[in-house]
């Protein structure tokens, strides 16, 4: 119920005006990105908030999203995608009018059994804005709150003006109705939610002056005394903020198979599991099954021709790979796990990871591409990723395509000799060969700490490619199966 006079305001709010402005500009200068999500009640002022601070920052430099119910290939992929498509590059500021929280409490908590999803729900918004904070994003949240009362006042008052009337719907009111019944859920959401690194402020907004000058308030502050912090911790560790710690099973590296058989026996194992994997793949559309399938392994083990046999029989229309280079000066901007969940499968498809995330703890590890810091809080976050892939209803295979240091030369040599393969090797191959205990140490650690009962690795034995290819087929094609009971 605080009020503030308009003289007041003016004094107050102009140099905060200014000041955000000369703080966007340090953000895009020290390259750092924010997200200021506004929330609150239906009626309380969210979009003159968002409104009256966008007018003091440069648009060239923002981004807005209104968060709505989910539309088109939203609605096939999980509650956070969305918002992972949304968040900021480096040096930019993402503002959201209503965000996750909204969609949350709307689409989480509107069935019969909605208490034993909240939990899940705030472990994964929690999840989310500490892999966000640790990479470097600032996280600015405020809720604007008003009472029951004061919302039914302003819902007629839209209402009977013709200009606004629109903008009222049955579900406006349905929500009022439940006022009681959500404050509650609310306040849990708000007390469990709001943590050191990304803080909630609860602004009351009966008053619209006090509203915004203690929206800007909050803002400038918190920009003020985080963007310091962002700056220095760059260069230092940072703690995993987190207690998961996933059931690992045991896998060993191995390159010869167990047992050798006749190639035409493989290639008809391999005909039967093609057959048996394009019958699962038009069953996972059936039943909006999303599937993603990650391979991994040693230069000239067989990745892509492995991938070539497995797609060979498959609807193009329902599967795609996603073959994974160095990230783009784009992609850089975002954290790492950005390029890949934007490519989950839809529900229904499969998407093909040649190469994936496990770049973080293998390549930009061994080579230096990242910190120390950041490869090694990378277990903790792809667990917690992968897992609610899987929570999600989402199959996840991931293979290791293992060649022996003899193999792996001979295909080398025979790659060079070949104008039809040269195009296969690279100097970088060779580099990376001349640090094979190293990868060896970053592959094993990988497995020791990434391969969860709920997302182990498969090791496939390469150094005999159709028993590989076969290898790979038949599992897939299992795994299929127990995904589809």
């Amino acid at each position: 119920s605080r009020t503030i006079d308009d003289r007041t305001l003016a004094e107050k709010v102009m140099p905060l005006q200014q000041r955000i402005g000369e703080l966007q500009r340090q953000l895009r200068d020290e390259k750092i990105p924010v997200i200021i999500v506004i929330e609150g009640w239906n009626a309380s002022g969210i979009t003159m908030t968002i409104q009256e601070l966008v007018r003091h920052l440069d648009p060239r430099g923002f981004t807005l999203s209104s968060i709505g119910s989910p539309a088109g290939q939203e609605r096939t992929h999980p509650l956070m995608w969305r918002f992972w498509n949304r968040i900021p590059a480096a040096g930019r500021i993402a503002i959201f009018a209503r965000s996750w929280y909204s969609r949350a409490l709307a689409e989480e908590t509107c069935s019969p059994g909605w208490e034993r999803r909240v939990d899940r729900v705030i472990c994964t918004i929690n999840r989310f804005e500490r892999n966000l904070s640790d990479d470097g994003t600032i996280i600015i949240k405020i809720f604007l709150h008003i009472s029951k009362k004061e919302q039914k006042k302003r819902l007629l008052e839209r209402e009977t003006n013709p200009l606004t009337a629109w903008m009222i719907t049955q579900g406006d009111w349905d929500f009022h109705r439940d006022y009681d019944a959500y404050l509650p859920v609310i306040e849990t959401f708000l007390k469990r939610t709001g943590t050191p690194h990304a803080p909630w402020t609860v602004v009351g907004a009966t008053d619209p002056n006090h509203t915004l000058l203690t929206c800007y308030s909050a803002i400038v502050t918190s920009l003020e005394r985080t963007l310091p912090k962002v700056v220095q911790k760059k260069t230092q560790e940072i703690k995993t903020r987190s207690r998961f710690s996933p059931e690992i099973v045991p896998v060993a590296r191995r390159s010869s198979a167990p047992d050798q058989r006749e190639r035409k026996e493989y290639e008809e194992r391999v005909f039967a599991a093609q057959k048996k994997v394009r019958d699962c793949q038009y069953r996972l559309y059936k039943r909006t099954i999303p599937l993603a399938i990650v391979f991994e392994g040693r230069d000239a083990a067989g990745k892509g021709g492995t991938i070539m046999r497995l797609t060979y029989d498959l609807n193009p229309r329902g599967y795609r790979v996603m073959p994974v280079a160095a990230p783009n000066d784009h992609e850089k901007g975002h954290h790492y796990l950005w390029r890949f969940i934007m490519n989950y499968p839809n529900a229904g498809h499969i998407t093909i990871y040649d190469r994936s995330w496990y770049g973080r703890v293998l390549v930009e590890r061994v080579e230096g591409l990242c910190t120390k810091p950041e490869w090694k809080r990378a277990y903790t976050e792809i667990n917690e990723m992968e897992e609610e892939f899987r929570n999600w209803g989402g199959g996840l295979l991931k293979f290791w395509l293992e060649v022996s240091p003899g193999e792996q030369l001979r295909r080398f040599r025979q790659r060079e000799a070949d104008p039809n393969k040269q195009w296969k090797i690279t100097e970088e191959d060779w580099q990376n060969r001349e640090k094979w205990d190293l990868y060896g140490e970053a592959i094993d650690e990988m497995f020791a700490k990434t391969s969860t009962k709920y997302a182990p690795w498969t090791v496939i034995e390469s150094d005999d490619k159709w028993y590989a290819r076969t290898k790979t087929l038949e599992t897939v094609a299992d795994y299929c199966e127990q995904l589809l009971q």
